[in-house]
């Protein structure tokens, strides 16, 4: 089975071990600090030689997932085995180490227990912190906007945007939000860069640029294989090749090894046993900006201090909450479901022979559209797609917005995101310049293109008698009257223990008192269910800045859970340290007893 792994340094003195390509994973990364392998020649500055006061860890596997169809071997045990090791050679205490594995391993608990209800609320400067997760990686190319995810237990490969863990808000959380000088992050996902019934993954991918992970001074990356190659598990063994040398060679002397020398210790062995058994070469690698001494696992801390309760870390209710009491969800909205996807990695040409076509066979709304125009390199200027039925009627056209291609080619991707809904029948996609659209064999000469759409649930709407209409209430609220900046940092996330009709939905859009034409916004639960996204009308801001407020009235009773609120303009979305760098919302509802 093939996988990737990390091991990335995110603050001052940070390790991480990597297996999915961070050269895009990182783009925060600045390019002052260049990476390099091995030990730094400097001597090491005495304020990064502190001792390590305390030591805390989280270890992530899934295995079985939500959508049975992509389930693992081995990442749980790879999982447990690396806890097992921390909490005995490794010198971690238990109750400072946590083990999320399978249905555990939510998008919500991961992240809530990495950047809110675990370790922020832990790890001090001078500790050790590491955290390690085994589970699938998506490749940049497997997403719309080019963002490489990690895999949950809860999340829609076909919706990795709303239901996946970008990989740069989770660097983001981790400087931004664990206090710690020191993380060794361990990152064991996976592709598909081998087509055996080994191969564990979601797409064909290239591996760890580790050069491209470091970001800053103090810094160690461990990349299980250079990007040009696949990381594997084991033919004799129910583990990683990768996790179950990097144990070996850190038990050495008795736990005493230093990162760096298991680092060579665990590359030898991999390499001989991967060529060995596959006949293929994987190289794991080193790059590093450190300072200080090279850091051992094992080392005892010296001032070790009282670990939190577990309801701490799993009580995921956001502060404060409605007074709510559980209920059954009342709604059921299906996941989104890739219809067209013919891409390929092989030669094109321009001028599709065939009509690209579809068909459904229920109700279903269309939430993106693409289609490719290599145009021998060139691309080609963004214009308009558009779906014709069987009997003539036309949706559309919609504008497109060109996203670059291969190799940096300008507007090779057309893309849209149409929120029309269709009715069932034999569908033709109509691209408004199909001497440039690609196409080859592989694609039956056919348009290349993706569809994505929503089919109808074949909920039924039930009547105003049947919801409760007041009091409404607030659900949610983090405005503040200091200073906004644009782009979020973090989700903007909140929890009900029972159903709510949704009212009202209100998104700022400051944008340096410019305002945004109004898009759309929408909620997200943490098992993929969408809601929306609804488009919004627009209130003038303070001072009289149009289009400040994004407001909507989504009359929508939502289930009990977890939910990440999406807007279609991030980049103008408001956000401020008050709010944690979570987007600007507000929320209203009548709670359903």
């Amino acid at each position: 089975m093939s996988r990737i792994v990390w091991l990335a340094s995110i603050l001052a003195p940070v390790v991480m071990i990597a297996s999915v390509a961070p050269s895009s994973l990182f783009s925060s990364a600045s390019s002052a600090y260049a990476a390099q392998s091995g030990p730094q020649a400097a001597a090491p500055k005495a304020s990064a030689n502190r001792p390590i006061k305390d030591k805390w860890a989280l270890v992530i596997g899934i295995s079985k997932f939500a959508d049975g169809k992509i389930n693992l071997r081995y990442p749980a045990k790879d999982a447990t085995d690396f806890y097992n090791f921390l909490t005995s050679a490794g010198g971690f205490r238990k109750d400072h180490t946590r083990l999320l594995v399978n249905e555990k391993a939510t998008r919500a608990n991961i992240l809530a227990t990495i950047g809110d209800r675990w370790l922020p609320r832990l790890a001090h400067p001078d500790d050790l912190v590491v955290v390690y997760i085994s589970s699938h990686g998506s490749p940049a190319d497997m997403d719309v906007g080019g963002v490489n995810y990690i895999v949950a237990y809860d999340t829609d490969t076909e919706s990795l945007y709303a239901t996946g863990i970008p990989l740069q808000d989770l660097m983001r959380i981790i400087k931004a939000r664990v206090h710690c000088d020191r993380v060794v992050m361990i990152l064991d996902a996976c592709h598909s860069g081998a087509a055996t019934a080994d191969a564990k993954g979601l797409v064909r991918s290239a591996n760890v640029d580790a050069s491209a992970v470091v970001a800053g001074t103090g810094q160690l990356v461990i990349a299980s294989s250079q990007p040009s190659q696949v990381s594997w598990e084991s033919k004799k063994y129910q583990n990683s090749v990768f996790t179950s040398c990097l144990i070996e060679a850190l038990k050495q002397n008795g736990g005493r090894t230093t990162l760096g020398a298991a680092f060579q210790n665990m590359k030898d062995r991999v390499e001989d046993e991967v060529l060995r058994d596959r006949g293929q070469l994987q190289t794991p690698e080193m790059k590093s900006h450190w300072d200080g001494s090279a850091l051992c696992l094992s080392t005892p801390p010296t001032a070790p201090r009282e670990a939190l309760g577990e309801d701490s870390v799993f009580d995921l209710q956001e502060k404060p909450t409605v007074n709510q009491t559980e209920a059954k969800p009342v709604v059921k909205v299906s996941p989104p479901k890739t219809i067209v996807n013919n891409g390929n990695i092989y030669r094109v040409f321009n001028k599709p022979q065939n009509p690209t076509t579809f068909d459904i066979d229920v109700p279903s709304t269309v939430i993106y559209l693409m289609t490719y125009h290599w145009n021998d390199g060139k691309g080609s200027n963004p214009g308009t797609l558009a779906l014709r039925h069987a009997d003539g009627t036309t949706y559309g056209p919609w504008a497109v917005r060109g996203q670059p291609g291969q190799g940096g080619v300008p507007n090779a991707y057309w893309e849209c995101e149409p929120r029309v809904t269709l009715a069932p029948g034999h569908y033709t996609l109509i691209d408004s310049e199909p001497s440039t659209w690609a196409q080859n064999n592989l694609s039956g000469f056919c348009g290349i293109a993706k569809v994505k759409i929503v089919p109808d649930s074949g909920r039924t709407t039930a009547s105003a008698k049947a919801y409760r209409r007041e009091p409404v209430v607030s659900i949610f609220k983090n405005g503040n009257i200091s200073a906004v900046f644009n782009s979020p940092t973090r989700p903007t996330w909140f929890s009900l223990k029972a159903p709510v009709l949704v009212s009202r939905l209100m998104n700022y859009h400051w944008n340096d008192a410019r305002g945004q034409d109004p898009g759309e916004i929408g909620l997200v639960h943490q098992d993929g269910t969408i809601y929306g996204p609804w488009s919004t009308h627009t209130a003038p801001g303070q001072g009289g800045v149009p289009n400040a407020y994004w407001i909507c009235e989504p009359d929508t009773v939502i289930k009990p859970g977890i939910y990440v609120v999406t807007d279609s303009d991030t980049k103008t979305w408001s956000q401020n340290p008050e709010t944690k760098g979570a987007g600007i919302t507000e929320i209203n509802g009548v709670v359903q007893d």
